[in-house]
């Protein structure tokens, strides 16, 4: 009778001694980018950040610190409601670039930003509704149900290679006769499961400090995205992918829908509406130090052309330089500080150029 015990107690040692083994080996010879990410069910449907969340973000290029307020925004404190008197309010909306992973605060494009501007003497506060792996699709619901609030001047979106994917999966929209339609669906992939796994304190200690679970985890990303769906359709209950893998050598995107285009137009109607300035963003997709591609690219090129969308892919390339990182190269390839730095400038170079009534800037007075 006691055999089988036996058989199961050495079993048990043997696949704790290859975990230990595996955990070591990676840790000495082979370093993950451990880079969680904390979000929670938004009562409108939708993911945000865990309201008062603090982590750490270690690559092994880079070690930074994740806070988010109690409003669910990456920021050091929450804002008012009411907007004071004589400041010009800036929402960003975006996935983690503008959220900005792998920076610290002070690094990021949304703190970047703000003191540009506030190098031009506007008095401007930036507040990033930013949740990793969002889309355009998320982005809007995210500035109807609760940026608006905030009673933003300027609204930002950002677009990046994987929103047309995204916006899709989520489910979020339709497009159909001519106009875009809500569902009424919501999409929160895999978030009862997180919520349950995260109130398990091994869990998130594992999650936020095991190389071993970070390379397990990117490495079934990675098959999820690209060969269980091809990068498009995905099954919700099984979607809790990060769509920060990598941006090197990726074939390129399939062009914007309508729906893309009908999210956009629609977020520009509301944010006009609620007499805020709109822009897009561009995140050029990375392929060596040297070479970058505008996201744009897959938009219509009548759309891309107007004034109120943002390229830096252009101050990219004449920035870039063989000992240049513009983004990290071993980790989820974002924006290092210098590309948040040169992204912000051209931002700031925009809405100074195309916003100043909403600015109020003193040395454009």
């Amino acid at each position: 009778m006691q055999k089988p015990f036996h058989i199961s107690i050495l079993c048990i040692l043997v696949i704790g001694y290859a975990l230990i083994f595996a955990e070591t080996f990676l840790r000495l010879l082979a370093p993950q980018a451990i880079i969680p990410r904390h979000v929670t069910a938004a009562p409108y449907g939708i993911r945000m950040n865990v309201p008062g969340a603090d982590y750490a973000q270690v690559t092994p290029e880079t070690r930074v610190s994740i806070r988010i307020n109690e409003q669910g925004l990456r920021a050091e404190l929450s804002y008012p409601l009411e907007k004071p008197h004589g400041v010009t309010r800036v929402a960003l909306f975006g996935d983690s670039y503008f959220m900005g992973y792998e920076s610290d605060l002070q690094d990021s494009f949304a703190w970047q930003l703000e003191q540009a501007l506030r190098a031009e003497r506007c008095p401007v506060e930036v507040l990033n509704f930013a949740v990793s792996g969002f889309g355009t699709a998320e982005m809007l619901r995210t500035l109807e149900s609760k940026g608006l609030s905030f009673t933003p001047d300027i609204v930002l979106f950002q677009w990046h290679h994987t929103d047309p994917a995204d916006n899709l999966r989520a489910g979020l929209y339709a497009y159909q006769a001519g106009q875009l339609q809500e569902t009424g669906a919501a999409y929160m992939p895999a978030i009862r499961t997180r919520q349950l796994l995260e109130r398990m304190p091994l869990y998130k200690s594992v999650s936020e400090n095991s190389h071993l679970y970070a390379a397990t985890r990117e490495k079934a990303a990675t098959f999820i995205k690209h060969t269980l769906t091809g990068g498009a359709l995905v099954n919700t209950a099984v979607t809790a992918v990060s769509k920060e893998v990598t941006m090197l050598d990726q074939p390129d995107r399939p062009d914007a829908s309508p729906l893309d285009v009908a999210l956009l137009t629609h977020a520009e109607q509301v944010a006009t509406q609620n007499d805020a300035a709109f822009f897009v963003v561009d995140i050029p997709s990375f392929h060596t130090r040297t070479s970058f591609s505008s996201a744009f690219r897959l938009l219509p090129a009548q759309l891309v052309a107007q004034p109120h969308f943002i390229s830096p892919v252009d101050s990219f390339r004449q920035a870039a330089r063989p000992d240049t990182k513009l983004y990290w190269e071993q980790g989820h390839y974002h924006l290092t500080p210098t590309g948040n730095r040169l992204l912000a400038q051209v931002v700031a170079d925009r809405l100074l150029a195309r916003s100043a009534r909403q600015l109020a800037c003193a040395n454009s007075q």
